[in-house]
């Protein structure tokens, strides 16, 4: 179970004594990745959806911690979230319908998606880990939109909830790649 993913972390745990214990500390070390990432925000004064550190930090999360693990971390931190931790952007809390709930979403389906490419070795080398950081952003996109769509008006959503994001997106996708290939294709593990 442990060896069959590429993903750097499911790697470290195969070779621990102590697998449970190791997976345990993975997904609460992710989560709290995760949490902490998802304060680094930049309101946009346009838009309810501001910049933040949450997207790069799932993309890095499911690029390491492979799709298992990954949709681990997201769903627990969407349940400490749901409970009223403040875990989500701007130390918020709840999933209440609202207009980022749609990028919450997309960042769980981005989680498993983006960590099976992982496991099936795309990051072995920097152009592939981008790929799947890109397939993750997409799917991001796609359910941010949606909900989006509820609230803005349909001829400002691009402008809402797309286009101010791409440059980020972009900066945040090739530093996920590039650390995600860097650290594993090292010799340390």
């Amino acid at each position: 179970m442990y060896i069959s993913s590429e993903a750097l972390i499911p790697q470290i745990i195969s070779k621990a004594e102590r697998k449970t214990l190791s997976d345990f500390i993975s997904i609460i070390a992710g989560v709290a990745v995760l949490s902490l990432l998802a304060q680094i925000i930049i309101p946009l004064p346009w838009t309810p959806v501001p910049i933040t550190g949450q997207t790069f930090g799932v993309t890095l999360v499911a690029l390491s911690w492979g799709r298992k693990r990954a949709l681990a971390v997201l769903l627990l931190y969407m349940a400490l979230g749901g409970f009223g931790l403040p875990v989500f952007a701007a130390g918020k809390s709840g999933l209440l319908l609202g207009p980022t709930l749609g990028y919450l979403a997309g960042m769980v389906c981005s989680s498993y998606v983006v960590g099976y490419l992982a496991d099936k070795g795309f990051t072995r080398t920097f152009k592939k880990s981008l790929i799947a950081a890109f397939c993750g952003s997409a799917l991001v996109f796609l359910f941010g939109l949606i909900g989006l769509s509820f609230f803005v008006p349909f001829e400002a959503l691009m402008a809402a909830g797309l286009l101010p994001f791409i440059p980020g997106d972009i900066i945040k996708n090739t530093l996920a790649a590039y650390l995600s290939a860097k650290v594993r294709t090292q010799k340390y593990f």
